[in-house]
């Protein structure tokens, strides 16, 4: 717990023992989260208020289950615990089954359906007015009339067609990881075209082609873009400032809803 925690031990237990609930996330998707909640108005949420936030190191249920085991050691008690996590590549058979197990230690669980936290900002519309603001503000400060010509929605989708065959590798790489576990049977070439059929039946669609692309490399790529061309870049919390309030996307206002829930029940 030392070792995984570090400096951010001695907070995290304070609000542990004062709220007895902790909320286990990846790296820091919780400050995205916080974005989102500031947006939508949840101020108890966006401020922690009733429970700790928990970094663990990428997608690792059994390190949850450790972390939460030595924090009831040091508190002398139970505590109530949720897991956020992406989904990555997994396929959708395997991200019920990492459910399931993980539901006998945490109270709360949910995989997102997007490959990682960043691809819920991967919304064009709002990605082009933070860099319009941007492009702008800068105008005002140097005196240079500039102004914002790109198309986040043309960018993302030639940035999506330059990765469909990583995509496609990863799709097929953890699949049959999986099956070859839980379904060693089944013939590699049967597993790799199930998973192959599942991508397609995204990647016709424009929206969902967002939700499985590298999110996080997404957006660096666009700021590399915005700075070669116009000497700006936009962050997380731009992009969902820019958001209207029928862009913010279904799942993260199901998902806050759940951590909702969450802070407000009992802990036995």
């Amino acid at each position: 717990m030392f070792t995984a925690l570090g400096s951010n031990l001695n907070p995290i237990l304070t609000q542990l023992a004062k709220t007895r609930r902790a909320i286990f996330v990846e790296g820091n998707d919780f400050q995205i989260l916080s974005r989102f909640a500031r947006k939508l108005e949840l101020r108890g949420i966006a401020n922690r208020s009733d429970f700790a936030v928990v970094s663990v190191k990428g997608f690792n249920p059994e390190r949850i289950r450790s972390l939460k085991g030595g924090m009831e050691i040091s508190l002398g008690g139970a505590i109530s615990a949720a897991a956020l996590m992406d989904k990555d590549y997994r396929s959708d058979r395997e991200c019920v089954a990492i459910v399931t197990h993980c539901e006998t230690f945490c109270d709360y669980v949910t995989i997102h359906r997007r490959k990682e936290i960043e691809n819920f900002l991967l919304v064009p519309q709002a990605m082009d007015r933070a860099a319009t603001r941007r492009v702008e503000d800068q105008a005002r400060r140097t005196g240079v009339n500039k102004t914002y010509t790109g198309r986040a929605v043309t960018f993302l989708d030639n940035f999506a067609r330059e990765k469909k065959s990583y995509v496609s590798a990863q799709y097929v790489g953890e699949r049959v990881r999986f099956e070859r576990v839980n379904s060693p049977r089944l013939a590699q070439a049967s597993v790799a075209e199930a998973a192959l059929n599942e991508l397609e039946a995204c990647w016709n669609d424009a929206q969902s082609r967002l939700e499985i692309i590298p999110g996080k490399e997404a957006l660096s790529a666009f700021n590399q873009y915005l700075q070669s061309e116009h000497g700006v870049s936009i962050t997380p919390a731009s992009i969902v400032e820019a958001m209207r309030a029928d862009e913010i996307p279904e799942e993260i206002r199901s998902l806050l809803d759940g951590i909702s829930k969450f802070a407000r029940s009992r802990v036995e």
